[in-house]
């Protein structure tokens, strides 16, 4: 395994999920999920941008390790298609575990919350399977 490939892709995965994740949950499904979710209020309004950064860069991480060590993803298509299979199953995982445990979600706000973190990982998705074949030979 190429180490500065898995820098690349998870560099190029980072900008995807950093950046859709703030365009879908800030703009597109904010108001959506402060409807269905009841503890959406007592969420802090300010993000804290350090964990928001670690979180995408493992995210991102996660993608670009599976792809090249394990599935040989190269392809921006199948990268969004591996992209948003994982993140839908950690997504419905995690958010099934919140549900379980907390008042924060509703099941109408688990799905909303499931679809836009499938649609944010298959950017980076996209974007790690790109930064992992630039320039291969």
């Amino acid at each position: 395994m190429n180490t500065n490939r898995l820098l690349l892709g998870t560099l190029t995965g980072f900008i995807g999920y950093f950046a859709a994740g703030g365009l879908l949950y800030t703009q597109v499904f904010h108001n959506m999920l402060a409807t269905h979710n009841p503890g959406f209020a007592s969420v802090q309004m300010e993000p804290n941008m350090v964990a928001l950064v670690i979180g995408n860069l493992v995210a991102a991480f996660l993608l670009s390790y599976v792809f090249e060590k394990w599935a040989s993803i190269r392809n921006m298509l199948t990268g969004a298609l591996a992209g948003a299979t994982i993140g839908l199953l950690v997504a419905l995982s995690y958010d099934s575990m919140i549900h379980g445990t907390t008042t924060l979600m509703t099941w109408t706000g688990v799905m909303i919350d499931v679809l836009a973190y499938t649609l944010v990982s298959a950017v980076g998705g996209a974007l790690v399977a790109f930064g992992l074949s630039y320039k291969r030979v």
